[in-house]
């Protein structure tokens, strides 16, 4: 990402600071104490959705008409919707216009190869979705193609889909935290005002406020089909566009997850017009007894460091590994595992409260 630019903490006044003060100056005009007093008008993105739209309307000729009251000399606008975007652009002889934009590093070479080289040791029982991968991101590595990659991952709950997007993430942006966005967790009226545009929470902000170009759509079949329109122009051109903001995700990984378990059953169940928008899709298998022996011995090495070590010598004489692996037709996925692991482990305990 590009070097974060320098707010001012000092001799500055916010915009709500600045609603206020405008507030309580025309319920009583005398009290002027304040003016000329700053130096500095910064606004965060989240204080846009705290005015009316009426204020955002004439939001340039307010700041400058309050600018010879409050004193301040420069304004810092942090992610402004286009309607006020648009007025800069049109009172910008008013004042020395400098535009920062946040850039995101492109999928390299040695990205790709660390996704090659450490894949198997992050992803236990899913060899064949590392080929895919390479493959399906392969050109975002060359100079002439900029259209984000928008790839499905589907198969089984449990079996590691979230779990490589983190992993990719982390090979292209390893200090950047990828924007996940968990779609069933949406219902239709909040999700209509979220996808569609909202100044205090919506798609488009998150998006603006990312800190990575890796993006995940968890469960993006629990997504009603009504609301896939949305997501064509983003799919098609990288341009995600609301009735506040307009987003360019060039470069972009956008990774959608699904439960279903063929192509043609995402084909029949999303629709062919958001199904034709995908670059790829990447099945992810249930797990063979072998990965199940895998996963867990690594989750139950996770889970006993957690505890002291008086808790790990009671622990350590059921072998709770062994016993667990006498019942892999009880194990689906890597849930399943940790769910009944931290229960094996809980249980011994309970007889020393």
């Amino acid at each position: 990402m590009a070097e974060a630019l320098k707010i001012p903490t000092e001799g500055t006044i916010s915009l709500s600071e600045m609603v206020r003060w405008s507030d309580a100056r025309r319920s009583n005009p005398i009290e002027d104490e304040i003016i000329g007093t700053y130096n500095y008008l910064t606004v965060s993105t989240e204080e846009y959705g705290g005015v009316t739209d009426a204020f955002i309307e004439r939001f340039i000729i307010s700041i400058l008409i309050f600018q010879d009251k409050l004193g301040y000399t420069e304004i810092y606008l942090h992610n402004p919707p286009d309607r006020i975007y648009n007025q800069v652009q049109i009172y910008k002889e008013h004042f020395e216009l400098s535009i920062q934009y946040t850039s995101y590093p492109k999928i390299t070479r040695n990205a790709l190869k660390r996704i090659k080289e450490n894949f198997d040791k992050k992803i236990l029982g899913q060899p064949q979705v590392k080929t895919e991968i390479l493959t399906a991101l392969y050109d975002l590595s060359n100079d002439y193609d900029s259209k984000p990659k928008i790839i499905m991952f589907y198969g089984p709950p449990g079996v590691g889909k979230t779990e490589t997007a983190h992993f990719i993430n982390q090979a292209i942006n390893p200090d950047n935290q990828l924007l996940r966005k968990q779609f069933s967790m949406y219902h239709n009226d909040s999700f209509y005002s979220y996808i569609f545009g909202d100044r205090t929470n919506s798609f488009a902000k998150d998006l603006i406020d990312r800190e990575s170009n890796v993006i995940l759509l968890d469960e993006f079949d629990k997504c009603n089909k009504v609301f896939f329109s949305a997501f064509y122009q983003l799919f098609d051109e990288g341009i995600y566009e609301d009735k506040y903001y307009k987003v360019n995700l060039q470069n972009g990984v956008i990774l959608c997850t699904s439960n279903y378990l063929s192509e043609s059953d995402i084909r029949k169940n999303l629709g062919e017009a958001i199904f034709s928008r995908f670059d790829a899709f990447i099945q992810f298998n249930a797990f063979s007894n072998e990965v199940k022996e895998q996963l867990i011995d690594k989750i139950y090495n996770e889970e006993i460091v957690k505890y002291a070590e008086g808790d790990i010598q009671v622990i350590s004489q059921f072998n709770i590994p062994n016993l667990l692996k006498q019942h892999l037709t009880a194990i689906n996925n890597v849930r399943d595992i940790r769910r009944y692991i931290k229960q094996m482990i809980a249980t011994p305990l309970i007889d020393y409260i």
